[in-house]
């Protein structure tokens, strides 16, 4: 019999929005601070704010300098952490029980009494530097950033999250420190927490942010972009060619949310998928394919990615169209469909297993002032979606006309050919 697993969601004097759950603990507590800021937030003359003021957090807080933090962090032993997305940023960290106070009043200190520095920016502002140059040596970081100007319009959504090395020379310590106090305040902000330590910090944070705030919080309004089905390229010293198409997909608030979640999974989300068997078990075209679903409040994204040799091109973009293809043309049978709704419940349920998993769920879920469905009416849903469902959204995926491409590496081919090979697949299913 599975455990009945239920989260909560408060409203705190402040303005903080906190959530939790009720799940057991096996020796560790998870937290985090999830802050409504993210680079989708940012002006062009501020493109990269919200994740350089990411890094400055560390830089000294309170009465902590960098030393002090850093310290702190090896001393609990375990993971802390953070993360800037285009949606948010987050403050993380899993510990055990006995750490979790220090650990929270670590992560609170470091979102509400940074130091921001003019000193520390400017060293700052070189490892920024340096992680934007790795991550243009890495192929997915570079097809991901190319994929999302060609299937977004908004420069707020598709601008790189690092921003750019001219957006970065112009940031100073004032320009952040206007930033984190526009957006670094309680009601922008959701604390999130699981584990065994839970009701001692839940007693300390309800003191802490008890106070009214300055100015109510705006409502949550979900951001929907907007679309444009583009195509891009880049020539890139690789061995191979990465690729990657993306498509709209339904929001995490949209009745076909668990539909398309099932329609990814079958396309190329686990091993027994339709393009994992025919481009890399049965041909053994391609080492790396599958379809990616991402889901928020407002709306969603399913990306599909292969990284293939010069050699196996051709044939690898005739069969991935003709798998999008058919997948639109043919419902998939009762097994499919049955299969795919065991696997996909099974990696929810274990990760629901892990403190720091849960947290992060709960966080994001959060930021939109609701809470996740519960685990049975998950499976429930699941058990809803019907094959006709799939069939209907995947013949939405195939739609080129309604599709963003995007491929780097060594082949300085002409778009139209590409496209030409993918097409042939997709009319020829």
């Amino acid at each position: 019999m599975e455990a009945r697993i239920i989260d909560f969601l408060e409203r705190l004097p402040s303005g903080l929005t906190v959530v939790y759950d009720d799940i057991p603990s096996v020796g560790t507590t998870a937290l985090a601070f999830f802050i409504g800021v993210g680079s989708r937030d940012e002006t062009p003359s501020q493109w990269g704010t919200a994740h350089l003021l990411e890094h400055m957090l560390f830089k000294g807080a309170g009465t902590l300098d960098q030393s002090a933090i850093a310290r702190q962090m090896d001393k609990l032993g375990a993971e802390v952490n953070a993360f800037t997305t285009r949606d948010y940023t987050c403050f993380h960290a899993r510990v055990l029980d006995s750490e979790a106070i220090t650990a929270y009043r670590l992560l609170k200190v470091m979102v509400t009494e940074p130091w921001l520095r003019q000193d520390d920016l400017a060293r700052e502002k070189n490892v920024v530097r340096e992680e934007m140059r790795e991550s243009q040596d890495d192929p997915d970081d570079v097809l991901d950033l190319l994929l999302t100007d060609a299937l977004y319009s908004d420069l707020s959504y598709s601008h790189d999250v690092l921003g750019s090395l001219q957006s970065l020379d112009q940031i100073e310590a004032r320009d952040l420190s206007a930033f984190f106090h526009q957006y670094y305040r309680p009601p922008r902000m959701v604390f999130a927490i699981s584990g065994g330590a839970r009701q001692q910090v839940l007693d300390l944070i309800s003191r802490d942010f008890s106070a009214s705030p300055v100015a109510e919080a705006t409502p949550v309004v979900p951001f929907r972009p907007s679309w444009r089905f583009e195509t891009r390229q880049t020539v890139a010293d690789w061995e191979q060619l990465h690729i990657g198409l993306a498509v709209p997909a339904p929001a995490r608030s949209h009745p076909s949310y668990y539909g398309a979640l099932m329609a990814a999974s079958i396309l190329g989300g686990q091993n027994s998928s339709r393009l994992w068997q025919r481009l890399r078990e049965e041909e053994g075209l391609v080492y790396t394919v599958g379809t990616q679903y991402t889901a928020e409040q407002g709306f969603g994204e399913m990306t599909t990615y292969l990284s293939v040799g010069p050699r196996q091109l051709v044939q690898s973009l005739e069969a991935l169209g003709a798998e999008l293809g058919r997948m639109g043309k043919q419902e998939p049978d009762a097994q499919e469909m049955e299969s795919t709704r065991t696997s996909l419940f099974t990696i929810l349920m274990m990760a629901l297993e892990a403190p720091d998993s849960r947290v992060l769920r709960l966080g994001r879920y959060g930021l939109d002032q609701i809470l996740p469905e519960p685990i049975e009416l998950v499976r429930d849903r699941l058990g809803q979606v019907d094959a006709e469902t799939v069939q209907a959204l995947a013949r939405r995926w195939s739609d080129m006309d309604q599709m963003a491409k995007a491929w780097a590496g060594p082949i300085a081919s002409p778009v139209a050919d590409l496209l030409d090979y993918l097409r042939r697949g997709i009319e020829h299913a």
